[in-house]
C-alpha cells in the first residue's frame, strides 16, 4: 500500500535522478542542499514544529515545559531569545517520530531584511507552526497570524499564562479570539501555564515551627503535548509528505529559472534561428509543404531547449502546445489573409512574417509559461493533490485554501 511518505519519497528521488547531472554547477549549490535536506527528512522521518508569538508570551518556557527539560534560556528580560534555535524531542515511546522543536525569536524583535527571512524560511520549513500568545490579541499578533496562515499550514494556537485567569476568564479570552480570527473555535485555542507563577506555601514543623516559602507549581502543559502527540499519530506522514512535495516545488521553480538565467545567451540565438528559419521556409514554400515545415521546426526548437537545458520532457510540451497551436492558427489566419489580399495561396510574405515573429514571441515568453507547469513534473502535482485529498477531513479547520496552482 503505498503511503503519503512513500509516495513523496517515490517525486522526490524522480526529481533527483532528473536534476543529478547538475550537481556540480556552483550557481545550483543552494538548490541541492535543500534536496538534500528533504530527502534526510523524509529517511529520518523528522517532524518540524516551529513556535512563533511576540516576546515575552512564554515561547520558550513552552518548549522547556514539553519536553520535560530546561533546555532553552528564559528570563524575565524581553527578548531572550536572538536567533532561533532547534532542539531534538522524543516525545514518547511508540512514536515512529523525532521532532524538532524550533524556537524564534519575538516577532515584534525580527527588524531587518536578513532576519525576517530567516524567520520566514523557517515557518515554510516547519511540518507544524505553534503561535503562542499570553492574553487577547494584539494587531501585530493578528497580523502574524494572517501571513503566517498564507503559508497553508496547520496552526495550533497556545493560550500560555492561563494559571493568570479565572476560567471565566478564560473561556472570555477565547472566545474574544476565536470572534476576532473566524477560523479557530474556542475550544481548539489550547490554554497552558508553561511556568506557573510561585505560590505561597506554608509548612508545619514538627518541632512546631512555621514557615513560609515560594514554589512553583508543576507546568500545566498537557492541552498541547496531547495535540501534538494525537497529530504525530494520524496526521504526521500526510503532513510531512506534503510539506516536503511544496518545498520541493519551490526548489524546482528555482532551478529552472536559474536554467534559464543560465543559458540565456543560447536560448536568444537559439530562438533566433529558428524564427529566421521559419520565417523563410514558410515564406517560400509552396502551399501545404509550410504548413507542415511549420510544426516541424517547432518540434526540433523544443527539442534544442530540452536537451541545452536539461528540461523534463512533460514541463516542456505540456506548458507550450497551446501557445504552439494558437501560432499554428494564426499561420493559417495569415494564409488566407493573404489569399484575400493578394488574390493567390502563392504569395507567402504575410505568413513568413507571422511564423518567424510568433516563434520569437514565444520564445522570449517560455520562462514565464514554463513555471507555470513546473509542478506537473515527476508526478510532483499528482501527489499534491492526492495528499491534500487525503487530508482534507483532517486539517480542513487549519488550512483553508489550496496553493497557487492547486486552487
Amino acid at each position: 500500500m503505498t503511503t503519503p511518505l512513500t509516495q513523496a519519497e517515490t517525486v522526490l528521488q524522480r526529481c533527483w535522478d532528473h536534476w543529478q547531472s547538475l550537481a556540480s554547477r556552483r550557481d545550483l549549490q543552494p538548490e541541492f542542499r535543500a534536496l538534500s535536506t528533504l530527502r534526510k527528512r523524509l529517511t529520518a522521518r523528522l517532524f518540524s514544529i516551529a513556535v512563533f508569538g511576540l516576546v515575552n508570551r512564554g515561547k520558550s518556557a513552552v518548549l522547556n515545559a514539553l519536553t520535560g527539560e530546561e533546555r532553552l534560556k528564559v528570563g524575565p528580560l524581553n527578548g531572550v531569545t536572538q536567533q532561533p534555535q532547534s532542539l531534538l524531542w522524543q516525545p514518547e515511546p511508540g512514536i515512529p517520530w523525532r521532532v524538532r522543536l524550533v524556537d524564534t525569536p519575538g516577532l515584534n524583535e525580527v527588524e531587518g531584511e536578513a532576519r525576517e527571512q530567516l524567520a520566514w524560511d523557517v515557518a515554510r520549513s516547519a511540518d507544524l507552526i505553534v503561535f503562542v500568545i499570553a492574553t487577547d490579541l494584539t494587531q501585530l499578533e493578528y497580523q502574524a497570524l494572517s501571513e503566517l496562515r498564507t503559508l497553508y499550514k496547520p496552526i495550533l494556537l497556545v493560550l500560555n499564562k492561563c494559571d493568570l485567569y479565572s476560567e471565566a476568564e478564560l473561556q472570555a479570552i477565547c472566545a474574544q479570539i476565536s470572534r476576532h480570527l473566524g477560523w479557530v473555535s474556542p475550544q481548539e485555542i489550547l490554554t497552558v501555564a508553561a511556568c506557573p507563577k510561585p505560590l505561597k506555601v506554608r509548612t508545619h514543623w514538627p518541632d512546631g515551627r512555621i514557615t513560609l516559602e515560594w514554589e512553583r507549581p508543576a507546568p500545566q502543559i498537557e492541552a498541547l503535548r496531547g495535540r501534538i502527540l494525537q497529530i504525530l499519530q494520524t496526521e504526521a506522514g500526510s503532513l510531512l509528505a506534503l510539506n516536503v512535495l511544496k518545498r520541493l516545488d519551490r526548489v524546482q521553480a528555482q532551478i529552472l529559472e536559474k536554467q534559464w538565467q543560465h543559458h540565456a545567451p543560447f536560448v536568444e540565438q537559439w530562438g533566433r534561428i529558428f524564427a529566421l528559419g521559419k520565417g523563410m521556409g514558410v515564406g517560400l514554400a509552396p502551399l501545404g509543404l509550410d504548413l507542415l515545415l511549420a510544426p516541424l521546426l517547432d518540434g526540433l526548437w523544443l527539442l534544442g531547449l530540452e536537451i541545452r537545458l536539461h528540461l523534463p520532457r512533460r514541463v516542456l510540451w505540456k506548458g507550450l502546445w497551446r501557445p504552439l497551436l494558437l501560432n499554428g492558427a494564426l499561420l493559417l489566419l495569415a494564409e488566407g489573409v493573404s489569399s484575400w489580399l493578394w488574390g493567390g495561396w502563392g504569395n507567402g510574405l504575410l505568413p513568413g512574417l507571422v511564423a518567424g515573429i510568433s516563434l520569437y514571441r514565444l520564445g522570449s515568453l517560455a520562462p514565464q509559461v514554463l513555471s507555470q507547469f513546473a509542478a506537473q513534473a515527476f508526478g510532483l502535482e499528482a501527489g499534491l493533490r492526492a495528499l491534500i485529498e487525503q487530508g482534507r477531513p483532517a486539517v480542513s479547520d487549519r488550512t483553508t485554501s489550496l496553493p497557487g496552482f492547486l486552487a
